[in-house]
């Protein structure tokens, strides 16, 4: 019969996998979504919207690397990320903005400094530089593979805004939607100023056409869903259309 002292570390090896995690700051989670795959959170008041959380993707591509979808909403966040990559010995092979607004595209200087790359669709490089903030260095114009074989980055037309941009993980038949794909829950398409909802629903067409494996998509705010969620943003917008 195993003694007291034995059971207790027993105990301590089942927890190191959750232990590995550290906490984060209050307004920055990071889950576990599958092997390799991590959910990025953070939150920010937004005027006529409350408390909003925006989600990021955290992929591993190799032991020791990993790519980054959409950047942390706050600068300080970026640091409380930095942290974490340490404590996982992971270090960022390349940064990916899905469009230019802050919950995407910001600090792009910041990941830079550090040599980082960063990609992106070449109209949201001149949005980011029309609003003085950093540019991404190196972009698209319909497709590419930021990660041969792995991460591929896909232009569908616009929806959410102009320059919407959706990531394909391809080993996990994973699509990150980013805000151009909405959550389940949610009946509304968000802020749409931006954006152009009569395109919107053939924009959702050819991602479904160009990525017909989706089992899993990540929207930029919201659960994480299936494929389910490309048919419901596209019924979102074709009901907003006279």
């Amino acid at each position: 019969m195993p003694n007291r002292a034995l059971w207790q570390r027993i105990a301590i090896l089942l927890l190191m996998p959750v232990l590995s995690l550290p906490a984060l700051a209050a307004n920055l989670t990071v889950t576990p979504l599958s092997d390799g795959v991590y959910l990025l959170r953070s939150e920010r008041a937004v005027e006529g919207f409350g408390l909003v959380s925006g989600n990021g993707l955290i992929v591993q591509t190799a032991p020791h690397k990993a790519v980054l979808i959409d950047t942390p909403w706050d600068n300080s966040d970026v640091d409380t990320l930095f942290s974490w990559l340490e404590s996982q010995r992971l270090s960022l092979e390349a940064v990916v903005v899905t469009h230019s607004h802050e919950d995407a595209g910001g600090h792009l200087a910041r990941f830079h400094s550090k040599n980082i790359p960063s990609w992106t669709f070449e109209l949201t490089n001149e949005y980011l530089t029309q609003k003085g903030e950093t540019p991404a260095q190196h972009t698209f114009s319909d497709s590419a593979w930021v990660v041969p074989e792995m991460i591929e980055v896909f232009y569908p037309g616009p929806g959410h805004t102009l320059d919407n941009s959706v990531v394909w993980v391809k080993k996990h038949n994973l699509l990150f939607g980013g805000c151009f794909i909405r959550e389940l829950a949610t009946l509304s398409l968000g802020y749409t100023a931006e954006g152009d909802v009569r395109a919107w629903p053939e924009s959702v067409s050819r991602v479904t056409e160009y990525f017909p494996e989706v089992q899993r998509v990540v929207p930029g705010h919201g659960k994480v869903g299936d494929a389910a969620l490309l048919s419901h943003t596209r019924e979102l917008a074709l009901k907003m259309l006279p």
